[in-house]
């Protein structure tokens, strides 16, 4: 099935998908991957003060945390796969879609009618990374952009995130023109 086909059941009377976009997989495991790793470490920071210790049964609790650590390292990386492959990004001639989820699939939709601003956000680790990434955000009045560029609408781990922007806000412009 073809992204924009994923779209058909939300779709409005004459409205129809222009672009869909999808999220840069390494991107999205690379921010899983590394949260992960800071958290090894300051729980391996405590767990080594306690088997430094040297008290009775700080090896088997140092054991039993590392394993609760890996099963939910684990979980989450599967959760960030499942994320992957069911969210895509599209622009009608009318509106932003967001097609998300993990178990179940949900849709979000902003009217142009609504946006109020579009902002891209790089951070230092798509900077780091080299993968030309960012986020794509979008606000309204009954959803506002905070101060970070984080919103409810965003188009997160965009490759080439300048030039959709650049897309999204002339398909924007030329549907408010129009209607």
């Amino acid at each position: 099935m073809q992204d924009k086909e994923l779209f058909n059941m939300v779709l409005g009377e004459g409205e129809e998908i222009l672009k869909t976009y999808r999220p840069h997989k390494f991107r999205a495991f690379f921010t899983q991957i590394l949260s992960w790793v800071l958290l090894l470490l300051l729980v391996g920071i405590c767990c080594w003060g306690m088997a430094v210790d040297g008290e009775s049964g700080s090896i088997t609790g140092v054991i039993i945390i590392g394993s609760v650590f890996v099963v939910f390292a684990i979980v989450s990386l599967i959760l960030t796969g499942m994320w992957c492959k069911k969210t895509v990004y599209a622009i009608t001639n009318k509106r932003v879609l967001i097609r998300t989820g993990r178990i179940g699939v949900d849709y979000k939709s902003l009217d142009f009618s609504m946006l109020g601003a579009i902002t891209v956000n790089v951070t230092w680790v798509d900077k780091l990374l080299h993968k030309n990434t960012g986020l794509i955000a979008f606000g309204s009045m009954s959803s506002p952009l905070t101060t970070q560029g984080v919103a409810k609408f965003a188009f997160n781990f965009i490759q080439n995130p300048y030039e959709v922007y650049k897309e999204v806000k002339a398909i924007i412009d030329l549907n408010k023109k129009e209607n």
